[in-house]
């Protein structure tokens, strides 16, 4: 072969590698846009995602020796205040029930495994009279869990302290097993949520209640709880107020300001937050900001 023709020759080859480099090039970018285009809208779904969920604030911090489980009494009162591994209560000897109960629930406590115990005895750590199962027989009212049997699951000390009396209140059975444990089984879905909640609850006692058993054990007229989450932004709060009676309407309809119930209690919840933020908590009633 002459030389001019051989160099016609490589003058094509490189034309058609230069075309088919061309070619290549732009189906590697049409197959490409959907996938980019893919990734794209993924890192956009997780960035809502990231947006729409609670974001914890750890830079928080109660000032030492406060803590935000224990309301400070406005008006005197009687009571014993005993701190066991799950709950800490103001036991009233008497009304013989509780002034009130607090406790923070976990998240990982709400993974507990240890099963229910049905054993309600006195609390071998109060001092003076206490309410016995003789009490509650044949009254018409269960015996109310302020901190509640299933938040106590992370131990076998915790459980059985849940049923001491000192934790009991006379309830009325359609409060007790409704609209009672709706909320109790709504605060567990918020302490999953928010990482860590705080409850605080109890009784409500109004001029001359009646009293059951031979200890005269008080009849509560309505219970509260508060229930903050201290460690999402922005930091939420609520209350929740029942009569002693049937409660089966919606949870959203018991919801009230704490500020509502600290009048109703002469008690004054999670005084160690800064002011600014205790005052704005506590006058919101915003149901719809909680996990639901």
């Amino acid at each position: 072969m002459n030389r001019n023709k051989k160099g016609k020759n490589r003058k094509l080859f490189k034309k058609k590698s230069h075309s088919n480099n061309r070619l290549g090039c732009i189906i590697a970018i049409i197959v490409l846009i959907p996938i980019l285009f893919g990734v794209y809208l993924y890192c956009q779904q997780i960035n809502i995602q990231k947006n729409n969920e609670p974001q914890t604030d750890t830079s928080f911090q109660i000032p030492p020796g406060k803590d935000l489980e224990t309301p400070v009494s406005l008006v005197p009162r009687q009571e014993q205040i005993i701190r066991h591994s799950g709950y800490t209560v103001s036991y009233n000897k008497d009304l013989k029930i509780p002034n009130w109960v607090s406790y923070e629930l976990t998240r990982e406590e709400t993974k507990g495994k240890e099963k229910r115990g049905n054993r309600f005895i006195a609390d071998p750590l109060v001092t003076g009279p206490i309410a016995t199962n003789a009490d509650y027989t044949r009254s018409g009212y269960d015996k109310g869990h302020m901190a509640p049997a299933a938040d106590m699951k992370w131990s076998p000390e915790a459980m059985k302290e849940s049923f001491y009396f000192s934790n009991m209140c006379p309830q009325h059975p359609q409060l007790n097993r409704r609209g009672w444990k709706n909320l109790e089984e709504k605060i567990r879905n918020w302490a999953i949520a928010d990482s860590a909640i705080i409850i605080i609850g109890g009784p409500i006692i109004e001029k001359h209640p009646k009293t059951i058993g031979k200890n005269k054990v008080v009849v509560p007229q309505k219970f509260f709880k508060v229930v903050l989450s201290p460690f999402v932004k922005p930091m939420r709060a609520i209350g929740f107020l029942f009569n002693n009676e049937q409660a089966v309407e919606p949870l959203s309809s018991y919801a009230v300001t704490i500020d509502s119930i600290e009048s109703l209690t002469n008690m004054d919840f999670f005084a160690p937050l800064p002011d600014e933020i205790e005052n704005k908590i506590e006058a919101d009633i915003n149901y719809s900001l909680w996990p639901n």
